[in-house]
């Protein structure tokens, strides 16, 4: 397919350049639909004379149609979707970064989307991603706990609403951040779409471990999450920057001296890494820690945006395991610091 992508290049680039407008108008409108013309110009960064132009020979192929609301994927649109975005991954040597950051990075798999502006469409993406990544393993019984945070809200989102008696729990105790991204919400929301049912873990960061001892001594909520916490078999999480999360987690201006000496790059479920991988600090909670991922046989981490490369590096490095989800920008970012040409 390499071989094909130069010859295709040679002899008739503008040929590339359609179907690559073309599939990116696709993507979009596969996210978004239904969506109007003037918007999939601003998404695409296309003029609006050029997004025409497309929309209407994709229509003609029966590959979209128009409604009042705007233009959606026909049937036959969807089904081409999916061979085209694996045609598009071995043409733009997506498929060859994957497996070499897989390499790198010692891990099960990493898939790359499109996008990296960090805008709430490429957000989707990685959420749509992360969904359909998500429904490949959920089944009867799982016990599935997820984090908090705005992609992990969108991967919930794009859930499709389906049946599976499955147990969901929030993956570590909520932090101070908006209602719709902590984890318990999230939590609920994802058991909502699949008809399973969901346990709640009120449990703030920042608490002493004495006052940790005692609450899950005396609360037999609290309790019952630890315990199915020890039973997870799917954990799907997000990244944050270190510096951004203590942020968010208020954590004192002393710990944040803690990190900055120690080059804290990333943090997941409160452990944060240097870009080596070694974790240099822990904040208090309960739930699931990043060292319990040895023992879960599925695990997904979903991230996007270049400025988070040194964050996924060193995360997914104490991971040692997983499914790694990123979008284009994070992937070059993180390429480029590991010195992978």
């Amino acid at each position: 397919m390499k071989d094909l992508s130069e010859v295709y290049q040679r002899i008739a680039p503008e040929l590339m350049r359609i179907v690559e407008e073309r599939y990116i108008l696709l993507n979009h409108i596969s996210y978004a639909q239904p969506i109007g013309r003037r918007m999939l110009a601003t998404l695409s960064k296309l003029s609006e004379r050029v997004v025409r132009s497309h929309v209407e020979i994709m229509k003609d192929n029966g590959l979209i149609g128009f409604t009042q609301q705007g233009m959606i994927l026909t049937e036959e649109g969807k089904e081409l979707l999916p061979q085209l975005n694996s045609s598009m991954h071995e043409l733009n040597k997506i498929s060859e970064l994957e497996a070499k950051l897989k390499e790198v990075l010692n891990i099960d798999e990493v898939i790359i989307t499109n996008g990296g502006s960090e805008t709430d469409m490429d957000r989707k993406e990685l959420g749509f991603q992360a969904a359909k990544a998500l429904q490949g393993i959920l089944q009867n019984g799982s016990v599935l706990a997820v984090s908090g945070g705005s992609t992990m809200a969108t991967m919930a989102e794009a859930l499709p609403a389906k049946k599976c008696q499955a147990t969901i729990i929030p993956a570590r105790g909520g932090i101070g951040e908006r209602v719709e991204y902590q984890a318990n919400v999230i939590a609920s929301v994802i058991a909502d779409k699949i008809g399973s049912t969901y346990k709640m873990l009120h449990l703030p960061d920042g608490l002493s471990q004495e006052a940790l001892n005692i609450l899950m001594t005396m609360e037999p909520q609290i309790k019952e999450v630890i315990e199915l916490s020890h039973q997870t078999d799917i954990l799907v999480f997000g990244i944050g920057e270190a510096l951004h999360m203590a942020e968010q987690r208020h954590i004192t201006d002393a710990q944040r001296t803690i990190l900055r000496t120690k080059r804290a790059v990333g943090e997941a479920l409160g452990y944060y890494c240097d870009v080596g991988g070694n974790i240099v600090y822990t904040t208090n909670n309960v739930g699931i820690a990043l060292t319990d991922i040895a023992n879960i046989p599925h695990v997904i981490a979903v991230a996007g945006g270049a400025s988070k490369a040194k964050a996924i590096i060193g995360v997914m490095r104490a991971c040692g395991k997983g499914t790694l989800i990123i979008d284009e920008s994070a992937a070059e970012s993180m390429a480029a610091l590991l010195s992978i040409s």
